[in-house]
């Protein structure tokens, strides 16, 4: 006898509790499908955004910081490594590649970072359009930020909610370039020569500029050949016009130093990139090392191991949080398996209820010659529709609870996050489905042994 005939009418007679214990078995398996997928999800996002920082050098200090500033761009306050530690990198037959970085500004949140034009072009794997920058007064820009090739922007101090809008430096960007997209967080940033960050911030540029100090010179000059002439036409004028002729000539004074000085302060930078001079470079947060080799690496990472220096592989560091992360991650999936049984739990107790409405019919099947077997058939289908449907049901909600987890993440960070059911997710789908088939059997179990005489009585 075939039972599905009486599984879908119990399905359409009781259809809002049916999709009532539908939506459970969902849900329960939905939160265990967007654990496994957003982790993996994150695992591989992060370990994207690491690709191009074999090596991070810093000062002393907390390495998940440097990491967390250098590759997510998440600032904070860390010490800086001194500029005679780092400068000897660009001269290490070891080193490919070595640019230091420089945080401290930022335009409406997206952060502008200073470093070389080789780091650009070696980050972005060459630029969508434009050129990477060639002075201090130029930028290239992230794929994500919205800055055309052209446009002008003014730097604020600081990042984030210590962003301080109405505090500009008095520096004209121009946008000269556009990055490829790269995933990570650097889409959202805004790169400039590490020099423009420095100068900004009163700090030696890491050259020596003989052409500014005659320019320094030459309108020092200037400025005194302007107060004497200013000084003999206050002296032509009568004593009722000194002080007007005086206040006009002062602020004239003033204006013209201000100028002099806003342009020696923002122009007089002519060179950019390597090679520095040791005795001008400043303090960095952190250096990015590409060595030449794999032995290179080590024994790069073992030679800036000092008092004065650290230097690691951002791949370890990312080992450690995924460490943490899988033990914060067992932990809620050992959560999600709990709520899974209680929901299953649940639904069976329902179940066992609601058979009870039908204990009569499947008596009166049973005396008309049913055998056994075909009510326990009929039950056990009934309750396997439920839980495979469910389940079904979870692997698209846990994945788009998933992608919807990831986009925000993404936004908020700008690490390129893509969330996908792997066989994880298949597996643990699965596995509810298999317990739930076994406890099926439950409620037919307890129907199928039930005498037909008592069933009839109604006892």
């Amino acid at each position: 006898m075939n039972p599905f005939p009486i599984v879908m009418a119990s399905l359409k007679r009781h259809w809002i509790m049916n999709i009532l214990f539908v939506f459970l078995i969902a849900v329960a398996v939905a939160i265990g499908v967007g654990l496994t997928a957003q982790e993996r999800a994150l695992r591989q996002g992060s370990a994207q955004a690491a690709d191009k920082f074999d090596i991070l050098i810093a000062a002393p200090g907390s390495q998940t910081e440097i990491v967390m500033n250098s590759i997510f761009l998440q600032h904070s306050a860390i010490n800086l490594l001194d500029g005679p530690y780092w400068g000897k990198l660009f001269d290490d037959p070891r080193v490919e590649i070595a640019a230091p970085l420089a945080f401290g500004d930022s335009w409406k949140g997206h952060s502008i970072v200073g470093s070389t034009p080789q780091f650009v072009t070696y980050l972005s794997g060459g630029l969508a359009s434009g050129h990477v920058f060639e002075t201090i007064e130029q930028a290239v820009v992230g794929a994500a930020v919205p800055l055309a090739i052209g446009d002008e922007f003014e730097p604020s101090h600081g990042h984030g909610p210590e962003e301080v809008l109405d505090h500009h430096h008095g520096a004209e960007l121009h946008v000269v370039g556009k990055m490829q997209p790269t995933g990570t967080p650097w889409d959202s940033a805004i790169i400039v020569a590490v020099e423009q960050v420095w100068d900004l911030h009163a700090l030696p540029t890491g050259h020596h500029e003989p052409a500014g100090d005659e320019h320094d010179h030459d309108a020092s000059e200037a400025h005194e050949d302007h107060e004497d002439h200013e000084h003999e036409e206050a002296n032509a004028h009568d004593d009722g016009d000194h002080d007007h002729d005086h206040d006009h000539a002062t602020d004239h004074d003033e204006d013209a130093h201000d100028h002099a000085h806003e342009h020696d302060d923002h122009h007089h930078v002519t060179r950019i990139g390597p090679p520095f001079d040791l005795d001008e470079l400043p303090g960095v947060p952190a250096i990015v090392v590409r060595p030449k080799s794999v032995a290179a690496a080590y024994t790069i990472r073992s030679d800036y191991r000092t008092d004065h220096s650290t230097a690691f592989f951002p791949a370890e560091v990312l080992v450690e949080m995924y460490r943490l992360l899988g033990n914060a991650g067992s932990v809620m999936r050992a959560m999600a398996l709990g709520s899974q049984a209680l929901v299953v739990a649940a639904i069976l107790a329902a179940i066992l209820a609601l058979m009870q409405l039908y204990r009569k019919q499947f008596a009166v099947l049973r005396a008309l010659g049913a055998p056994r077997s075909y009510v326990f058939s009929a039950i056990w289908s009934y309750v396997s529709l439920l839980v495979i449907t469910g389940a079904i049901c979870g692997l698209g909600l846990g994945w788009m609870v998933a992608q919807s987890v990831s986009r925000i993440f993404t936004a908020e960070t700008g690490m390129a996050m893509q969330a996908s059911l792997g066989s994880s997710e298949l597996m643990l789908a699965g596995g509810f489905v298999v317990i739930g088939l076994m406890l099926a059997t439950l409620p037919a179990f307890l129907l199928y042994r039930r005498p037909v005489v008592s069933a009839l009585r109604g006892s």
